[in-house]
């Protein structure tokens, strides 16, 4: 397995950009790129040939996440203006305006079958669960104060500050990531809390299921302690810990064919890893700043162990992989 770069398209958005999303291919249409900055824009990309295709606007500040839905024709961005913003892909008509208290949204996921948006609730201590036809608040899941740890004082009540979501699957287990490093997992249909993932010792903010549904208890989490950690969250087990980059890892995705993971780190660098040697095979430095965002694209027609990477970054830059 490989990545090989394609091109790197330098100023993709006018300052830092912090999340990348992929659309997924239809028959007739082909997958796309979202990006989003803290230029306060949302920006749609064509991977073919490395274009900027359209530009939303409508954010007041910097965008911290987008997420496309299943079938499409939808997306959502979540800014630090505290507003989920629902979109057209096509049009850019605004669907639905989600508002949450102040630093209450971060990293949001549409659920498999697209019925539910997840956000990580930030300093709430929960995920918000949104339905996608009315766009109502269908329930919030709240993280439990863990009974070993200390009554929280003035300056720690925040650890459980939530950055980072995750959707296995099959819908059933989600998963979030908080600043105190522990992962809290969830059974959604009971919107029950199940249990703490531990091990990090520093903020998850990035998490991603395996894609297998045979292997759909596998989760990633990567973190500002440096390591990427690989659990069976239902099991509550840490199956593998993966330690090479020198500073903060920031993002984690995981290959269509479930055999590599990509992480972006603030120490600059892309890396591959093979998830059966459990190794870094690939260290990639097209960008001069850190990297916020690694994403893995839907699988060629041609050639299902293959497809492309995305991974943005501070520098302002976008570059493209081919993973194969």
């Amino acid at each position: 397995m490989k990545l090989a770069p394609l091109d790197t398209v330098q100023n993709a958005h006018d300052d830092s950009i912090w999340t990348a999303a992929w659309i997924p291919s239809t028959e007739e249409s082909p997958a796309l790129l979202l990006t989003g900055g803290l230029d306060e824009t949302v920006r749609l990309w064509d991977p073919k040939n490395f274009t900027c295709i359209q530009t939303y606007t409508g954010h007041c500040l910097g965008v911290v996440s987008v997420t496309a839905h299943p079938t499409r024709r939808i997306a959502a961005s979540a800014s630090i203006d505290s507003f989920i913003r629902v979109f057209e892909v096509d049009k850019n008509n605004t669907i639905a305006t989600l508002e949450a208290p102040p630093s209450e949204v971060w990293q949001l996921q549409f659920s498999p079958n697209g019925s539910t948006l997840a956000a990580a609730g930030g300093g709430s201590s929960s995920v918000k669960l949104w339905d996608t036809t009315q766009w109502q608040l269908i329930t919030t899941l709240s993280i439990p104060r863990q009974e070993a740890a200390p009554q929280p004082s003035e300056k720690s009540s925040n650890k459980k500050f939530v950055l980072s979501v995750a959707w296995n699957p099959d819908g059933r287990l989600l998963a979030c990531g908080s600043v105190d490093g522990t992962i809290s997992v969830f059974d959604v249909a009971r919107a029950k809390f199940l249990h703490f993932l531990e091990g990090h010792s520093m903020p998850v903010r990035s998490l991603v299921f395996s894609p297998s549904l045979h292997d759909s208890r596998i989760l990633f989490s990567a973190s500002d302690d440096g390591h990427v950690h690989v659990y069976d969250a239902e099991g509550k087990t840490l199956l593998t810990s993966l330690s090479g980059h020198s500073s903060w890892v920031l993002s984690v995705d995981v290959s269509p064919d479930g055999a590599a993971i990509a992480t972006g780190s603030s120490d600059k660098t892309v890396r591959l890893w093979d998830l059966k040697m459990r190794a870094a095979t690939q260290t990639l430095t097209n960008h001069t700043d850190q990297v916020w965002a690694v994403a893995f694209g839907p699988t060629s027609r041609t050639d299902i162990r293959s497809c492309m990477l995305a991974s943005v970054s501070d520098d302002k830059s976008l570059s493209f992989y081919q993973y194969s």
